[in-house]
């Protein structure tokens, strides 16, 4: 699955904010003029941010991108963009970033690069602003407060099996988010070593007892399938199709190592 990387995805949205946002623009100087934090305040500007802010933009092309950006505490966020041309998967981009305030200031930084990027910030009501100058034109982001979805499978949970060469395999499912998440598997060979065989990623939401997948295979309409599960404790049990139910742990929550993609 190809990935847009974060500068490409960056130059593109600032495209599409240039060319959709001049009112955002106006009501963001507003916002901003009503917003002064000094330092002693940033760290309940900081608590303000934590949590689930989504963002839908469209541009003339019929490109959509819709925006998840999960706020955590210690500076660490996890970005999720995907771009769609009509119910096509065009472009996918997930991720760390780690953030900061500082001086009156948003910083951001992804993991893939060692420079912070400095944005002026609003939050008015359930509203997050972001604006920054780039290449001599102004790129305004607007966020909104979301209500996340239950995140009782957020974590990483892996079974075991043995493959055609007789090699142990973990499959491991890894729900990023609430929302999304990835498959893949744990390859070790005679010796003990081993190797990521990564699979896929997903969008998902829980039905009942069914957990609702969608593959995110670029270039494609996305289609569903569901897995029934059951959850008790640290084990997920998955119906796969097998005739029976696949047992998977929790080993962060085993072994109490706070979880993060």
């Amino acid at each position: 699955m190809k990935k847009i990387t974060y500068l490409l995805m960056v130059l593109a949205v600032a495209f599409i904010a240039v060319s959709c946002e001049k009112e955002p623009l106006r009501q963001f100087n507003e916002s901003r003029s009503q917003q002064e934090v000094v330092p002693e305040e940033e760290d309940a500007v900081l608590e303000q941010l934590y949590g689930l802010w989504t963002r839908v933009t469209e541009s003339e092309g019929s490109y959509k991108n819709m925006w998840e950006w999960r706020f955590y505490e210690d500076g660490y966020s996890l970005r999720h963009i995907e771009t769609y041309e009509g119910d096509r998967l065009m472009g996918l981009n997930s991720g760390r970033i780690d953030y900061k305030l500082e001086n009156g200031k948003f910083y951001i930084k992804s993991y893939h690069y060692d420079e912070w990027t400095a944005w002026d910030y609003a939050i008015i009501g359930d509203t997050l602003t972001l604006s920054t100058e780039s290449d001599g034109e102004s790129v305004v982001w607007t966020f909104v407060r979301t209500e996340d979805a239950n995140d009782k499978l957020v974590g990483c949970w892996d079974a075991p099996y043995t493959n055609g060469n007789g090699h142990r395999v973990e499959r491991h499912y890894k729900f990023h988010t609430p929302t999304y998440g990835s498959v893949y598997d744990m390859v070790y060979d005679g010796s003990g070593s081993s190797k990521v065989n990564f699979l896929y990623e997903f969008r998902y939401r829980i039905e009942g007892d069914k957990i609702v997948f969608k593959r995110l295979n670029t270039g494609y309409a996305l289609t569903e399938y569901s897995i029934v599960y059951r959850l008790e404790g640290t084990k997920l049990y998955l119906s796969e199709g097998n005739g029976g139910e696949t047992m998977y742990s929790n080993f962060y929550k085993e072994n109490n190592i706070p979880f993060r993609p």
